[in-house]
């Protein structure tokens, strides 16, 4: 494997990317926003509009359109009830995928250092990690409480980066969303972008690289290196 050309460390968004998650998410979020909001929120719209954003976002967006206040405890209420519904879930099957396992420990067995940003929450994205063996790989972990501003603001991919101790410039990041690829590149970062959650052509009008999908293979199909 090529791995010598990689940069020191790779940072894996988590829902849609290291997590193949959005379809059970788009499930979490319509049941949930049809029984407490009233509100029949199509896979169009959640692909279009609200994959990518942070779970707080997409309920505060939620919340607004259907008419109610952000401001009386319901934000906090469904984010805690979307966690719930999450977890049931994920208990039946676990996301991520075995060829994006052995991508993880792949880049663990050559010494680079792996970490996530998202804007999932904490508790999320500890579940997952905990039931599979390359979860102990993740060093760092920057979730959507450890942050001021959500994606497209490179704020988490900075934080990560100062948590593992590298440059930026020294950094691949493996994101799924528009605004996933727009944060990694305000923070200075190279990005590998997975299509699945939006169109090949929509991510690589971005001006990044597409792949299909995270696999092991990768370490010999890019090179990095100047």
């Amino acid at each position: 494997m090529s791995t010598d050309v990689w940069p020191r460390a790779v940072i894996f968004d988590f829902n849609g990317t290291l997590s193949d998650d959005e379809p059970l998410l788009y499930r979490v979020f319509s049941e949930l926003f049809m029984a407490r909001l009233g509100w029949d929120l199509t896979e169009g719209d959640y692909f279009a509009d609200l994959a990518g954003l942070s779970d707080r976002e997409i309920i505060e967006r939620g919340v607004s359109r259907a008419g109610r206040h952000t401001a009386n405890g319901l934000v906090d209420e469904l984010l805690l009830e979307r966690s719930r519904r999450y977890a049931a879930l994920v208990a039946e099957e676990n996301p991520v995928r075995a060829d994006t396992r052995e991508l993880v420990a792949a880049l663990a067995a050559t010494g680079r250092s792996v970490a996530i940003t998202t804007g999932a929450q904490r508790a999320d994205v500890e579940l997952v990690l905990s039931r599979i063996p390359e979860g102990r790989h993740f060093r760092v972990v920057v979730t959507e409480e450890d942050v001021d501003r959500g994606k497209p603001d490179p704020q988490g991919f900075l934080l990560a980066a100062a948590a593992l101790g590298v440059a930026p410039a020294d950094t691949v990041v493996l994101e799924d969303s528009v605004a996933g690829i727009r944060a990694a590149r305000a923070a200075g970062m190279t990005v590998l972008a997975v299509a699945g959650t939006r169109p090949a052509a929509e991510l690589a009008a971005e001006g990044v690289t597409v792949v299909e999908r995270l696999d092991p293979g990768l370490l010999d199909r890019f090179q990095f290196a100047d």
